[in-house]
C-alpha cells in the first residue's frame, strides 16, 4: 500500500470512528426522544426534521463536494478557495432559510398536516448554519486534516444529543428538540471555523466556478433526498395519526446511522481520488475505486447482519416496548441502506472523476418511479408497502451506478468480494434471528456476532492482515 493509499486508508479509520462516536450521540438522543415524546409527538418531530434535512442537504450539496475539490487542487494556495466557499454559503444558506420559512405552509398542506407549519418556520432558521457548518468541515477534507475534520463532527453530534436532551428535559417537548439542533450547528460552525484557520477575506477562486460546479450535485441531492424521505411521506399523507409515523420514522433513522459509514469513506477517499485523476495515475484511481465499494460494502453488510439480526431485543431494549411493530420495517430498510451505500459511493468516485452531470441524469428518471411506488404500495401495504418501495428503487440506483463507475475506470468491486461477504452477512444474520436474547445481553450478542462476522471472512479469505493496519494510528508510516 503505497503512502498516499495508507494515508486515505486511515484517514477512512479516523472518520468512520467519528461517525461511531455520532451514531452513538444520535442513538443516545433518539432514546431520550422516543420515551420523552412518545410515539405522536416523535412521529410529528420526525416528518418535520426529515422536511429540513431535505432542505440542509440540497443546501449543503451546492459548495459540499466543490470545496473539497477545490481546496484539494488548490495545494498551498487553499485559502482563496476556502474563502470563496464560505462567503458563497453564507448568502446560500440565508436564502435558503427564507425559501424554508415561504414554503412551510405549502409543506404542511402538501401533506395533510397543517400543524407543522409553526414547526417548519422554526426549524428553518437551522438552514442558515448547518449548510455553512458543512462547508467549513469540508475545507479540513480538502486539505486532508482528517483528525480535525472527524473531530469537527464529533463535537458537532455531542453539542446537539447535549442540548437536545437538555432542553426537552426542561419541558419544551418538540420546540426544545428544535432548538436544540439549531444551537448545535451554531456550535459546529465555531468548532470548525477556529480548526481549519478559513478567512473571510476575497477569494481566488470564482464563486461562479463553484456554483457551476455544484449545481448538477444539488440536483443529484434534491432527488437523492426526495428519494429516501418519499416512504415517510407517503405514510403521513396516506395513513391516519403519528404512531406509524413515529414507528416508520424510527426505522429510518436506524438505517440513516447505517449510511454515516459511506459518508466517512467517501470522506477521505474523495479528495485523494480528485488528486490522482489530477496527476493521471490511473493506477491509483482503480485501486481506491476497488478500496471505496469494498470497505462500504463490508461494513454495511456487518450493521444489517449484527443490527437485522437482533431488531427485535434491541428496539424494545432501546427504545421502549412501544415501538416494537417498527422491527420488521427496520429491517426493510437496512437492506435499502445497504444498496444505498453502494449508489452514494458510486455517486461520489463519478463526481471526484468530474462527472456529476452523469449521475444527475442517472437518477432523474429514478424519482417518478420511486414516488409511483411509495404511493401504490403504501396504500396497499401500510409501513412494509414503503419500505418495499424504498429497497426497489435503491437496487435500481445501485446498478446505474455500478454500470457508470465501470464506463469511467474500467473496475469495480470483485464479484468474489460481494458473494463472500454477502455469504458472511448471511450467516450472522440467521445464527443472530435463532439465538434470542433479550435484556442487556442483547449487547453481547452483538458483539459476538460482529466478531464471528470478521472471523467467517478471514476464513473466506476475504479480510487480510493488511486491511487491519490502517487501525494501527499511533504509527506515522
Amino acid at each position: 500500500m503505497n503512502n498516499g493509499n495508507r494515508s486515505t486508508a486511515r484517514g477512512t479509520v479516523k472518520l468512520v470512528i467519528a461517525q461511531v462516536v455520532m451514531a452513538a450521540c444520535g442513538v443516545a438522543t433518539h432514546i431520550y426522544l422516543t420515551r420523552a415524546l412518545q410515539p405522536k409527538l416523535y412521529g410529528l418531530l420526525a416528518v418535520v426534521t426529515s422536511v429540513i434535512i431535505w432542505w440542509e442537504a440540497i443546501g449543503a450539496a451546492l459548495v459540499r463536494n466543490a470545496t473539497t475539490r477545490f481546496v484539494a487542487r488548490a495545494g498551498e494556495q487553499w485559502q482563496g478557495a476556502a474563502s470563496t466557499a464560505v462567503r458563497t454559503m453564507i448568502v446560500w444558506g440565508t436564502v435558503l432559510m427564507i425559501l424554508g420559512i415561504v414554503t412551510a405552509p405549502l409543506v404542511s398542506g402538501a401533506l395533510g398536516r397543517p400543524e407543522l407549519t409553526p414547526y417548519l418556520w422554526l426549524f428553518s432558521i437551522d438552514l442558515a448554519f448547518f449548510p455553512l457548518f458543512v462547508t467549513v468541515a469540508e475545507v479540513l477534507a480538502g486539505r486532508r486534516m482528517y483528525t480535525r475534520y472527524a473531530g469537527s463532527w464529533a463535537f458537532y453530534w455531542v453539542a446537539k444529543a447535549a442540548l437536545v436532551i437538555g432542553l426537552v428535559a426542561l419541558g419544551l417537548s418538540v420546540e426544545g428538540a428544535i432548538i436544540g439542533s439549531i444551537l448545535a450547528s451554531v456550535v459546529g460552525v465555531a468548532a470548525a471555523w477556529s480548526w481549519s484557520g478559513a478567512g473571510l477575506k476575497q477569494g481566488t477562486l470564482p464563486a461562479r466556478q463553484l456554483v457551476l460546479f455544484g449545481l448538477p450535485l444539488t440536483g443529484i441531492m434534491l432527488l437523492r433526498r426526495t428519494v429516501q424521505n418519499m416512504d415517510l411521506w407517503a405514510i403521513t399523507r396516506l395513513l391516519t395519526g403519528y404512531d406509524r409515523v413515529a414507528y416508520y420514522g424510527l426505522a429510518q433513522y436506524i438505517s440513516r446511522a447505517i449510511l454515516m459509514l459511506p459518508v466517512a469513506v467517501s470522506g477521505a477517499v474523495f479528495p485523494t481520488l480528485t488528486q490522482a485523476i489530477a496527476r493521471g495515475d490511473q493506477s491509483a484511481c482503480r485501486q481506491l475505486v476497488h478500496q471505496s465499494f469494498r470497505f462500504a460494502l463490508v461494513i454495511t453488510v456487518a450493521a444489517l447482519a449484527v443490527l437485522g439480526g437482533s431488531m427485535p431485543e434491541l428496539i424494545v431494549l432501546i427504545f421502549g416496548a412501544e415501538f416494537g411493530p417498527a422491527t420488521t420495517v427496520a429491517v426493510y430498510l437496512l437492506v435499502a441502506a445497504v444498496l444505498f451505500a453502494v449508489e452514494f459511493i458510486g455517486n461520489q468516485l463519478l463526481v471526484a472523476a468530474g462527472k456529476p452531470g452523469l449521475c444527475l441524469a442517472a437518477f432523474a428518471p429514478v424519482v417518478p418511479v420511486n414516488i409511483v411506488l411509495n404511493y401504490f404500495l403504501v396504500s396497499r401495504y401500510d409501513m412494509l408497502g414503503g419500505a418495499l418501495a424504498t429497497i426497489i428503487t435503491a437496487a435500481l440506483l445501485a446498478a446505474v451506478m455500478i454500470v457508470l463507475v465501470w464506463r469511467e475506470f474500467r473496475t469495480i468491486i470483485s464479484p468474489l468480494t460481494v458473494l463472500r461477504t454477502l455469504l458472511a452477512g448471511a450467516v450472522i444474520y440467521v445464527i443472530g434471528i435463532n439465538v434470542s436474547t433479550p435484556g442487556w445481553p442483547v449487547l453481547l450478542k452483538c458483539g459476538g456476532l460482529a466478531l464471528l462476522y470478521g472471523l467467517v471472512l478471514m476464513a473466506e479469505g476475504e479480510l487480510h492482515k493488511s486491511d487491519l493496519a490502517p487501525l494501527a494510528l499511533w504509527r506515522t508510516q
